[in-house]
């Protein structure tokens, strides 16, 4: 166990364009790293990052018409 520090912007950068992330702490699975850069991400776009499971090389042959 240990101290460490963490770090957060003190402004949402929507005013001069400059987002900066948050310190990021040890916790497993990226949890909060992951939660952090979704909230950058809606910051600057405005909209939530959707993130889906891509399709495999079989499955986008057969939509595009190929099997």
């Amino acid at each position: 166990m240990g101290i460490a520090e963490l770090y957060e912007p003190i402004a949402d950068g929507t005013e001069d364009s400059i987002y900066i992330s948050k310190s990021y702490d040890p916790s497993s699975h990226f949890e909060t790293t992951t939660d952090d850069v979704k909230d950058i991400y809606k910051r600057v776009t405005g909209h939530d990052l959707v993130l889906k499971k891509r399709a495999t090389a079989e499955e986008e042959a057969e939509l595009a018409g190929l099997n």
